[in-house]
């Protein structure tokens, strides 16, 4: 026993020897540290640096708010015949109802960022057969900004009606769903009568 217990000591020595230290991450160069001090010194004297405004209103319309605003007036549905009810979509599960939430949590935060300044109304290229009861992206900038204000408070009515919708939601209120989501309906259409689609239209 006497000679295996050095031997034991030896290997176990050998083996903690043998591991390497953790490597530290390589320290910053001083002109990394220099730049990101730069840009952020930019920020905090425009704080509109921060955000990443390259996806234009048209592809947040088409991306994330009209599904979204979809899944809310669609989540209670009937269809009602002579013979009586053939469809009654309402959520049942908690799966359904997490999906509403997400939705209206979305909706909400995508009123955040239509709200950002500097965001284009289309970057894309014009489709020659765009419809003419629609303004062109260009003409909806210049609504736009000669009446941020008004734009500005379509968007606040639907974030209300929205978070209003969530509150339902989260007591599983169906009638309220209802309710709610019809108003998110009425302040979506309430500003695309005015800043999206031309008069008399």
């Amino acid at each position: 026993m006497k000679s295996i217990i050095p031997i034991f000591a030896l290997a176990l020595l050998s083996a903690c020897s043998a591991e390497q230290p953790p490597s530290e991450p390589p320290l910053a160069a001083a002109s990394d540290i220099s730049e990101a001090l730069e840009q952020a010194a930019v920020a905090n004297s425009n704080p509109d640096e921060y955000f990443d405004t390259d996806t234009s209103v048209l592809t947040l319309m088409n991306a994330i708010i009209q599904p979204s605003a979809l899944e809310l007036w669609q989540a209670v549905r009937y269809v009602v015949t002579a013979d009586g009810v053939e469809e009654d979509i309402r959520p049942q599960t908690d799966e359904d109802w997490f999906r509403l939430q997400a939705s209206a949590i979305s909706l909400i935060e995508a009123g955040n960022a239509l709200l950002i300044p500097g965001r284009e109304m289309d970057n894309a290229p014009l489709d020659p057969d765009y419809p003419d009861y629609q303004y062109q992206p260009e003409e909806i900038q210049a609504l736009v900004e000669s009446d941020a204000e008004n734009w500005r408070a379509y968007i606040k009515q639907m974030q209300f009606f929205t978070r209003t919708t969530l509150e339902t939601i989260e007591e599983k209120d169906l009638l309220g769903l209802m309710e709610t989501s019809a108003a998110i309906n009425n302040a979506c259409q309430g500003c695309h009568a005015e800043f999206w689609y031309r008069p008399n239209n």
